[in-house]
């Protein structure tokens, strides 16, 4: 048998870590400038403060694990970016700073930092924030209206369509089209369908997200919203809105493809993939939060391992010929 050993414990191909971090910072920098365009200057100020954040998390974590530092190694800076684009573009600098900072030094690093991490950095950013200041993350500032650069905004704030389908209503904020392109309420980085679908294009071509998970995902979330809509709408629309509202679909695509906290297995990451929409989909509707996409991801993260061990048990049985047919055993 001739082994052969390849870079860190998630890549299980001849990318580096580097290179898969690069094609994400490069579509996230699109996605800040389709938010530039709806909010102004502030979106792109939450990001450079994301990124200065997740700078000294990352040098005062290096410091005390006693590591050494890496310019190769961009996953902070991913993390830190992803952040405000799952907000509001009003939300408060320190709020940002807070969600960065519990990402990197809680949920990161104390599992020994990249590629050991058991849950998705972000998404327990997220999830910390929106305990903590659910006003702050779940208002949004109406697209294209000017929003101050610096200092808390003081500005108009709306509810989203995410926050009208938990009530049982019907989302009133715009047309679906308005939706696609992004110029509906929302976190500034998720509700531009259009783009975050370009960005899914350019990383599977690449290389660096397989389709399945983000696939197999959506279309459980999709079935489950045609057949238990939360509003008095026909099905086909109950689809467009859950799949067009919040964070789901940008959250399919840099949360959930996250090779490090998803089963390894091919077979599995495809059940985890759906077991995660069912279970998303069940938050939504029973959780106590309007996006629950972040807590629904962690729990699934935790439960990862379990899919492996079990995707490996169903093939070992079928090794050892459990499953095959009696007539094909005889012969």
């Amino acid at each position: 048998m001739i082994l052969k050993a390849y870079n860190p414990p998630h890549i299980r191909k001849r990318d580096s870590n580097r290179s898969m971090m690069d094609d994400v910072l490069i579509v996230l920098i699109a996605l800040y400038l389709m938010a530039f365009y709806y909010y102004g200057p502030r979106a792109l100020l939450l990001g450079l403060h994301a990124a200065g954040v997740s700078i000294v998390c990352d040098l005062v974590c290096k410091l005390l694990l006693r590591q050494k530092l890496s310019l190769r190694d961009h996953s902070s800076l991913v993390t830190a970016l992803l952040l405000p684009l799952l907000l509001p573009a009003s939300v408060d600098y320190a709020v940002v700073a807070v969600a960065v900072a519990f990402a990197l030094v809680v949920v990161k690093y104390p599992f020994g930092g990249v590629g050991h991490n058991l849950f998705n950095p972000a998404a327990g950013g997220f999830a910390f924030v929106a305990i903590c200041f659910p006003k702050a993350v779940f208002s949004y500032p109406v697209p294209l209206e000017a929003l101050n650069a610096f200092g808390s905004f003081t500005g108009r704030l709306v509810t989203s369509a995410s926050y009208t389908l938990k009530a049982g209503g019907v989302p009133t904020g715009g047309d679906f089209l308005s939706m696609l392109l992004g110029n509906t309420p929302g976190p500034m980085g998720a509700t531009n369908v259009l783009v975050v679908c370009a960005c899914l294009l350019y990383l599977v071509v690449r290389g660096s997200v397989h389709w399945q998970m983000p696939l197999c995902f959506l279309g459980t979330c999709a079935l489950w919203a045609g057949l238990f809509p939360r509003a008095p709408i026909p099905g086909g629309a109950s689809v467009i809105y859950e799949l067009f509202s919040g964070c789901l679909i940008m959250g399919a695509v840099f949360m959930l493809t996250d090779p490090v906290t998803s089963p390894k297995r091919a077979s599995a990451c495809v059940v985890y993939a759906v077991f995660a929409g069912v279970i998303t989909m069940l938050f939504r509707r029973f959780g106590g939060f309007e996006e629950s996409f972040a807590f629904s991801l962690l729990l699934c993260n935790a439960l990862a391992p379990i899919f492996d061990y079990l995707d490996e048990l169903f093939y070992r049985a079928v090794r050892r010929g459990r499953f095959v047919p009696a007539k094909n055993k005889k012969a």
